[in-house]
């Protein structure tokens, strides 16, 4: 078979991975508006247009939480990457709806970027992971699979509905790692550079790709390679470098150390020696532990070794020792904050890498283990992201019972819905402190409770009419294609 049907397959498939992945992310958008560092990052861009300053000035709405000090001005805390990125969607919102200043103008903004931002960026990133797992000998199969896995199966589903810088720094390290891997000339170079330095202006530990993506290209294209990867590096560092050094004194002192709030009220903050229980708790503790919600990425280790025998030893080398490199790196931060286990976070950077090389194991292992690790990665990530925001500490357990009470449905759904209608459900009133699971089985008995019930049949009638409406739209997207590239029964003959 030519080499050209496949290209265009690819991109192709790239295209409907794109479509599948957004549609199903807007199905289940999260509206609420919890995280600090996301309050920060939204308040940082809508200040700097309002002000054409670098501050907040809505802090007192998310309790000054991930807000450091420059001088006497607060300013974000977290890197600057997704801030910026969010000045022309404030600009465009701004525009339509005027600014945002009200706790309720915020959560509309959010919802704004999270689906033009977020959900995007998640999208974007499926189709890189195909596009690396085609370069690393991936079948058409394999790479639908790891990419539907990343899709759906690892936090890329999360920070799709909800913003997080997170997906915005695994995208910038996947499109650069490919970049330096595919880069026929000068151009392409200076560009991996670009995306792997400006993985650090969005979370500093992503800007650790660049190291290794320069061993790769100073073996593969000497001097003159290498020099091309740096030129298009230094501008993202040298603006990180000036910004630390204007806001807080010194080009490598971060916000961190100006914080006004710090998790578990820790006075100062530093990286400690990690227990193994922090390292551990990264991968499987039930509050965001990698492993745990998406084990499909085990395959991506053993690709390691499936790329070291196919010849491919240096790149395998270099997402292994990323990955090591984040694993470390966070657990001796987590280790000063006893009670965070936010692995699936810090982590995140590495992510699509292992997805792309878990692809050509999904090729050769059996049907039943690629089944199992897919249903049990995209079925606890589905619980904890239609569960929406999970504050409990034992985030599994609530996942389950929220899944039980809003009949499986997404925030969206059970509870947005509820609120623009002004009726009450079964889930919402189960969600008040007030009313255990005793009560609403008494309250059954009562005209009241069966309102309830009717209510919460209504709302899961509408959920599964729309839901049938996608999966009907992405049916005839994907097999469509389908009978359309159908070859001839004589081709189909291996």
């Amino acid at each position: 078979m030519s080499q050209a049907p496949v290209s265009c397959a690819t991109a192709g498939d790239r295209g409907r991975l794109f479509l599948t992945a957004l549609l199903v992310y807007a199905l289940f958008l999260n509206p609420v508006l919890v995280n600090p560092m996301t309050w920060s990052a939204l308040d940082a861009a809508a200040s700097l247009v309002e002000t054409g300053r670098w501050q907040v000035r809505h802090a007192d709405l998310y309790a000054d939480m991930d807000v450091a000090l420059s001088g006497s001005r607060k300013v974000a805390g977290p890197p600057p990457g997704l801030a910026f990125l969010l000045v022309p969607a404030y600009v465009v919102w701004r525009t339509v709806t005027g600014p945002a200043d009200t706790r309720e103008a915020f959560v509309a903004f959010h919802v704004f970027a999270t689906l033009a931002i977020a959900a995007t960026i998640s999208a974007v990133t499926a189709g890189e992971v195909a596009a690396l797992a085609g370069w690393l000998g991936a079948s058409r199969g394999g790479r639908l699979w790891a990419a539907l896995l990343f899709a759906f199966g690892t936090p890329a589903f999360l920070f799709a509905t909800r913003l997080f810088k997170e997906n915005l720094a695994a995208l910038v390290v996947v499109v650069a790692f490919r970049l330096a891997m595919t880069a026929p000339d000068s151009k392409r170079r200076t560009l991996a550079g670009l995306m792997a330095g400006a993985g650090g202006l969005v979370a500093y530990p992503a800007g650790l790709i660049g190291a290794g993506l320069a061993a790769v290209i100073a073996k593969r294209d000497g001097v003159r390679g290498l020099a091309a990867f740096a030129l298009g590096g230094l501008p993202p560092l040298v603006a990180l470098a000036i910004y630390n050094t204007v806001l807080f004194g010194r080009p490598w002192r971060f916000a961190y150390s100006t914080y006004l709030n710090l998790p578990e009220a820790v006075a100062t903050v530093d990286f400690r020696l990690p227990a193994v229980s922090v390292l551990v708790n990264s991968l499987v503790n039930q509050r965001e532990g990698l492993l745990l919600y998406s084990p499909f990425l085990l395959l991506g280790v053993v690709g390691f070794g499936t790329a070291w025998r196919a010849g491919r030893r240096l790149p395998a080398a270099v997402v292994g020792l990323f990955a090591l490199a984040l694993w470390a790196l966070s657990a001796a931060w987590l280790a000063q904050f006893p009670r965070s286990f936010t692995g699936a976070r810090y982590l995140f950077p590495a992510v699509p890498l292992l997805a792309a090389f878990a692809a050509p194991v999904l090729d050769r292992v059996g049907g039943r283990i690629r089944w199992t690790l897919a249903i049990v990665s995209v079925g606890l990530t589905y619980l904890i992201v239609q569960a929406g925001h999970i504050a409990d500490p034992s985030p599994l357990v609530y996942a389950l019972k929220t899944f039980v009470s809003g009949a499986g449905l997404p925030v969206l759904f059970k509870e947005t819905l509820p609120a623009a209608l002004g009726i009450d459900t079964l889930h919402t009133t189960l969600a008040r402190d007030d009313v255990s699971g005793a009560d609403l089985l008494r309250m059954l008995t009562t005209p009241a409770g069966w309102r309830l019930a009717l209510n919460q049949v209504l709302v899961g009638a509408v959920g599964a009419a729309v839901f049938a409406l996608v999966a009907g739209v992405l049916h005839r997207l994907w097999t469509r294609v389908v009978v359309a590239a159908a070859p001839a029964p004589q081709a189909l003959v291996r």
